[in-house]
């Protein structure tokens, strides 16, 4: 017997990307069922409020858990019953106050990926499926606002079943700008030299993918079309691993998985680690691998490897072929050039308008760190106080629409439209040493730097921008600070590092490092003698490196750590060939190490000219100590990063203490090491709040957004 009385339900979920799309998803799916009730946006927080009869309830709950991406910035909900919602519910569907709709790249849907695979879907293989959920909408388009006219998709007519669909309210499509099918839209094909294989319809897609997937089992390379630009993919043998970095250098090599199931088998992955997998925004994640993953050595010399799943339609349909004839895994990286490293390619005559960088993503704890990226995080919209400002930075702008809601994007893209957006602005912010031209007037102008940019973007996206704070800033990039803001002064540096002259030539750096504790002091020089005559294979490779007289000053510990790995044996190579690759040397062989406790490396703060700097002299030196006295290099490299984690937490907790300070703010991309972010995650749960960006990277797009606030 069915009932019709009504019950009323509250569904609470964290949610944390600008992008309020999935609240149309949720009416939309309300609809479907009947459900009376509302959406709403509050602050970080998404609540769904519905009042209807238990079967109908039951059914919006199966087709939402079903048909909902499932978001990096989304918490797992929670359900409560709810008393009297017919009092305040009207009987309809609604959602509750405004939303922002952006053209976000992200995943394929659930929806648009079972059309994908079912045989009676017209759009069954279909590489370019997507809907209003899902798909490469920044990649097609040229312009503000997200309308067919504005994208690659205007010379394109769509058929009449499209169009229906288009027209159809109850459609995942309807007003969709980029609907399309087989019928209405530029065919895939594979081709090598002078012969090609068009996929006109399902049928022949299906063998454009089936012999792509050959061509791969086979051991060449393919050149790969998606919505996010072209892609090389082959097995992982030693033959395409030096092809991919004869172009791409000694980096670590991305892995994409063709399926869920065999995750377990060959990577050592924790609950969050896997739904950041799984998730709509498709990251490229940092883990371990296990003993089963035979060729890691090939792609990684790090204690990690890069691994992602299929996040788009045709990357998809790719991995479910290759699924099929046995094949788990294979290389992925982007083709940056012209230049064919390979005679086939699975292409399509579709332009993609903006490429945006991978999204890669780290999970400490219970946290996921954004190390970098673009895809499924750009454009996006961060609300704070308002200013009325802009701000440029790099890459990328950052705009005040009014009212406080900034829209990060593309410096690009959002220049080219301002006057669109505003009239004009009261500050205009830019990033120290970068110019800049704007169409609207602007009251004044004022130059950051990156690590105001970075503090302050954590601080407005947490909304703690009127409230003391330490900020940390440690980045591979830039200069280095902890800095403080109190209720009476701005952010303003306290300790910064003693600058580091780094050379074109890396061994000139280290030359300059020894040199510096040979004349600082007679006890430095007796220890870099005992050490050239203890390893002299040291001075050896220093003597054999002509002296450069072009160098830069850097205040960041990353050239530090740098030379420390080198001087440790760590770091095989005598050039180096991204700026921070020593470093993950030193990191990785830090994660070796199975102790509880490491030595102590000494890091002193010394005061020149009134200014606090943090003198990496004493911690060179007591390294080479430890070394000449036989201590183990694993148990080094993870004192020393255990070591600058301690010296972090004390002055951290120093500076709080003498200011009556509860607030911790952490940015830059040297965080994402476990090690030195894991010692302060713990500082943390016992001494007040810390706060770390969530939304955006810990370096450049939240340098931007901080510009506003400076």
């Amino acid at each position: 017997m069915k009932t019709t009385e009504e019950i009323g339900l509250r569904i609470t979920f964290e949610y944390l990307n600008g992008n309020d799309l999935i609240l149309e998803l949720i009416k939309q799916i309300a609809d479907r069922h009947g459900i009376k009730g509302y959406v709403e946006r509050k602050e970080d927080t998404v609540q769904i409020v519905i009042s209807a009869p238990a079967e109908k309830i039951q059914f919006f709950s199966k087709e939402l858990g079903e048909k909902m991406p499932y978001s990096l910035f989304m918490s797992d909900a929670t359900t409560e019953a709810v008393e009297g919602i017919s009092d305040y519910v009207l009987d309809k569907f609604e959602i509750r106050g405004e939303i922002n709709v952006l053209p976000q790249n992200t995943g394929i849907c659930p929806s648009c990926l079972e059309e994908l695979l079912s045989g009676s879907s017209r759009r069954y293989h279909f590489p370019f499926i997507s809907c209003n959920y899902c798909g490469g909408h920044y990649s097609y388009l040229y312009e503000y606002p997200f309308e067919r006219e504005k994208t690659v998709f205007k010379f394109f007519q769509m058929c009449p079943e499209c169009e229906e669909e288009y027209k159809d309210k109850h459609s995942f499509r309807y007003k969709y700008p980029l609907t399309a099918c087989h019928s209405c839209l530029t065919p895939i094909y594979l081709k090598k030299g002078e012969n090609e294989r068009y996929g006109f319809d399902s049928e022949k897609t299906v063998g454009a993918f089936n012999a792509a997937s050959g061509v791969i089992k086979k051991g060449h390379l393919l050149k790969v079309y998606t919505p996010n630009g072209h892609k090389i993919v082959g097995l992982i043998s030693r033959e395409n691993v030096e092809k991919i970095r004869s172009t791409k250098g000694r980096k670590p090599l991305t892995v994409l998985f063709t399926g869920v199931k065999d995750l377990d088998r060959y990577l050592i992955l924790s609950d969050l680690e896997m739904k950041a997998l799984l998730s709509q925004e498709k990251p490229v994640l940092k883990v371990k691998p296990s003993d089963d993953f035979k060729e890691k050595s090939l792609l990684s010399d790090f204690e990690f490897i890069k691994v992602k799943l299929p996040d788009d339609p045709v990357l998809a349909l790719l991995s479910f072929h290759l699924k099929n004839i046995g094949i788990d895994y294979i290389l992925i990286e982007n083709l940056t050039d012209d230049s064919s490293i390979t005679d086939f390619e699975l292409n399509a005559d579709l332009p993609v308008i903006n490429i945006q960088e991978e999204t890669e993503v780290i999970v400490m704890d219970r946290h996921i760190v954004i190390e970098k990226g673009e895809k499924g995080l750009l454009p996006n919209i961060i609300k704070s106080k308002p200013t009325g400002n802009l701000s440029v930075a790099g890459d990328y702008a950052a705009l005040d629409l009014g009212n406080g809601e900034y829209l990060i994007d593309r410096k690009e893209k959002l220049l080219s439209q301002l006057s669109s957006f505003v009239d004009g602005i009261n500050q205009l912010s830019v990033l120290a040493g970068e110019t800049v031209y704007v169409d609207v007037p602007y009251k004044e102008k004022k130059e950051f730097y990156s690590y105001q940019g970075a503090i302050l973007s954590v601080m407005a996206e947490h909304r703690i921008l009127e409230e003391p704070a330490v900020g940390l800033y440690f980045s591979h990039n830039a200069d280095s600070f902890i800095a403080v803001k109190s209720h009476t002064k701005p952010l303003t540096p306290l300790i910064s590092i003693k600058p580091v002259r780094v050379y074109d030539s890396f061994l000139n750096t280290v030359k300059w490092v020894i040199q510096e504790i040979e004349n600082g002091s007679e006890e430095g020089n007796r220890l870099i003698k005992n050490l050239f005559k203890k390893y002299p294979y040291i001075l050896e490779k220093l003597e054999k490196e002509e002296t450069d007289s072009s160098f830069e000053n850097c205040a960041s510990l990353t050239p530090v750590f740098n030379v420390i790995s080198f001087i440790l044996g760590i770091f095989p190579h005598e050039e180096i060939g991204y700026s921070n690759e020593p470093f993950l040397y030193l990191q990785s062989e830090a994660l070796r190490f199975k102790g509880r406790k490491g030595v102590k490396v000494d890091y002193i703060l010394d005061e020149v000219e009134g200014q606090f700097q943090l003198n990496w002299v004493k911690t060179v030196q007591s390294v080479i100590s430890y070394k000449l006295a036989g201590a183990e290099v694993d148990m080094l490299a993870f004192s020393v990063l255990e070591g600058f984690g301690d010296w972090l937490i004390s002055q951290v907790a120093t500076i709080k203490s003498k200011l009556k300070i509860e607030n911790t703010v952490i940015s830059g991309n040297m965080f994402t090491d476990p090690v030195i972010t894991g010692k302060l995650l713990n500082f943390s749960s016992k001494e007040g709040k810390l706060f770390i960006s969530r939304r955006l990277p810990v370096d450049r797009q939240n340098i931007c957004l901080g510009g506003i606030f400076v």
